[in-house]
């Protein structure tokens, strides 16, 4: 039976080894191989098994295969019936140019055939007799090159570095010997683990923002195999940077951002392969803490400053923001440190007061007076100090 496919299984990320050529010449047939001197043909030795007859024969191959396999696993029983004389041989072909042979002084050899020249790359010792069968893998995998001869007296196992051939058709060979051969396959090589993550993404860009959500899209990163997949990451400190959704693609998507307290949101984005390579965080976009009221449009007016706030019992009052369309709500924003700024307190626009607890440290507040379309403007900012320690009884 001969079996030819390309199939290739794909899980978790990783591709698998598949086999993509098996031929056990059940059928009958020596369809898919180029015979080449000798006398080859299908006969039977239990099973039916292509045997080259020709003792004599200087070379004698058969091929089968793509000359474009590259990584591969070279699989096959040999069995030499005719195995005389110093340079006789009986074996399995990788890439078209490595040879993995059973020779005569109980040898086994790895070579490379160049040009219609042998230089041996690896040989070792194994009981080598006519009439047995022997199990034989060789394994070409980049520059690594790994032979196996399996009999029933034992193993050997070759291995070398040549990087000569790159890819190749798969063959059997014998050099002045008879032999048969059975059961062949080929098992391609899974690549090379992809580690290589993709570029980070473009800074995002704000579509529309809303009380509660956003919608963001941004500049697509890029991979040596392929992006699979975003991950959106959002924040109201500089220090924050809290998950919020794995996508497939950089097309806009609106987000949830309400239950933050932090004066200033971003958004930033990093990029996964199918290797589950992850790229680092792209630029950070910044925006306001929005309103609690949603956006009317046509108002370019931003309205007049607040008032510098002003400690009162409890908290801090201000002077009134004035504009065209009317003021909707004020933001008291409580700055702690560099890394912790915050809105304590959203009022409405007809409310000049909002509680404040005592500081413990000095820190700043400063109040932001909204219209309806969102325009705003700041007041000056005050340090609140900590309160007096009492003295002691």
């Amino acid at each position: 039976m001969l079996l030819l496919t390309g199939t290739a299984v794909v899980a978790s990320g990783h591709a698998s080894a598949a086999v993509v050529f098996a031929h056990d010449f059940e059928s009958g047939s020596t369809a898919g191989w180029q015979l080449a001197g000798g006398q080859w043909g299908v006969s039977t030795d239990g099973s039916r098994v292509l045997r080259q007859s020709r003792s004599g024969a200087p070379s004698a191959r058969a091929t089968a295969g793509d000359a474009g396999w590259a990584g591969y696993t070279l699989s096959a029983r040999v069995k030499p019936t005719s195995l005389s004389g110093p340079s006789a041989a009986a074996g399995i072909v990788a890439r078209a140019g490595y040879t993995l042979t059973l020779r005569p002084g109980d040898r086994v050899e790895l070579a490379r055939v160049s040009g219609g020249q042998r230089t041996v790359l690896a040989s070792g010792r194994l009981a080598v007799r006519t009439g047995r069968w022997y199990d034989m893998t060789l394994r070409a995998d980049g520059d690594q090159l790994s032979g196996t001869v399996t009999g029933a007296a034992g193993s050997a196992t070759l291995t070398a570095t040549d990087a000569t051939f790159a890819a190749g058709a798969i063959a059997l060979v014998t050099e002045r010997a008879a032999a048969s051969f059975d059961d062949v396959s080929v098992d391609t090589l899974p690549p090379p683990r992809d580690t290589t993550p993709p570029s980070a993404p473009g800074r995002p860009e704000l579509l529309e923002v809303t009380p509660t959500t956003a919608t963001i899209t941004w500049p697509a990163s890029t991979d040596n195999v392929g992006v699979t997949g975003y991950l959106i990451y959002f924040g109201g400190q500089f220090y924050e940077d809290y998950f919020l959704r794995q996508v497939t693609s950089n097309a806009p998507v609106t987000v949830p951002i309400g239950g933050n307290t932090g004066a200033t949101y971003h958004f930033s984005v990093r990029a996964l392969d199918a290797a589950g390579n992850m790229s680092g965080f792209g630029s950070r976009t910044n925006f306001p803490h929005p309103p609690t009221v949603p956006r009317v449009a046509g108002d370019a007016t931003a309205p007049t400053a607040p008032g510098t706030p002003v400690p009162v019992s409890g908290g801090i009052s201000w002077a009134p923001a004035t504009d065209d369309t009317g003021i909707v709500e004020y933001h008291v924003v409580h700055a702690f440190n560099i890394d912790e700024v915050r809105v304590r307190a959203i009022v409405p626009g007809n409310v000049t007061t909002a509680p404040i607890s005592p500081a413990s440290t000095p820190n700043t507040v400063w109040v932001i007076a909204y219209d309806a379309s969102w325009n705003a403007s700041r007041s000056p900012s005050i340090t609140l100090t900590p309160p007096p320690t009492p003295a002691p009884n």
